[in-house]
């Protein structure tokens, strides 16, 4: 039994010394994070978007970099976080409405340290987010509802878009007014931008005997959603006949 545990002794001795010599040391544990970031509206102008990250392990002296990309690969912002900002924590994204355009991104994300870390850069798990338009509302106003039969009827519209805080009128919205006749929405007169006002209005003569409906719509575009106004139903004033 003596014997037994001198030779465990040494063998055990033996292990350490060789640990000391080579410099071995258990494996640290792998590092690792998340970085995520919430689909948003894209309003006109310049905002900030933010994203939130959490990091694990990761030790000291560490620079995480966030990337948002386009669905085409292109880069569409960039964001630095320091290892002063803490290992969790808020970021954000300067995003512009005239430089990008609704649709899907993907948020990319690494973790780098200083060349004497002697330690490879940690690509995180990507993320996705969806750029969406404003919404817009348009509305409808007639001069009349009953109007004489090829008589002028002044058809005006109203379109807001939403902003951070609300709906306002904009300017520059392409709309355009409808009649239903036979089954189908056929445009009334050409298509019109709003003015500073966010309002457009068009002059036509009304050659309906039958009554028709009527509506305005907003075109989509890169700033706004589209949207219909309500219908209204217009009933020309027929000629009474003479004797």
């Amino acid at each position: 039994m003596a014997l037994r545990r001198m030779v465990l002794g040494s063998a055990t001795l033996l292990l350490t010394a060789g640990l000391v010599t080579t410099g071995l040391s258990a494996p640290a544990q792998a590092a690792s994070g998340q970085v995520t970031s919430r689909s948003t509206t894209l309003f006109a102008n310049c905002f900030s978007h933010p994203f939130r990250y959490a990091l694990s392990d990761v030790g000291t002296g560490w620079t995480l970099t966030v990337d948002l990309v386009s669905a085409a690969g292109r880069r569409v912002d960039r964001a630095v976080v320091p290892a002063s900002a803490g290992a969790s924590g808020t970021g954000s994204f300067r995003v512009c409405a005239g430089s990008v355009r609704p649709g899907s991104y993907t948020v990319r994300s690494r973790v780098t340290w200083p060349a004497a870390a002697s330690r490879a850069a940690l690509t995180l798990p990507t993320d996705a987010l969806t750029l969406v338009r404003p919404r817009s509302t348009t509305a409808l106003s007639l001069s009349t509802r009953r109007p004489k039969l090829r008589k002028a009827v002044k058809i005006r519209t109203t379109v807001r878009v939403a902003r951070p805080y609300g709906f306002f009128t904009a300017p520059g919205v392409r709309v355009k007014a409808q009649v239903r006749h036979k089954g189908r929405w056929r445009t009334l007169g050409k298509v019109r931008s709003t003015a500073s006002d966010g309002t457009a209005a068009w002059r036509v003569r009304w050659r309906y005997t039958k009554p028709k409906k009527v509506r305005v719509v907003t075109l989509r575009s890169p700033y706004q959603a589209s949207s219909k106004s309500r219908v209204v139903l217009v009933r020309s004033k027929v000629p009474k006949k003479r004797d």
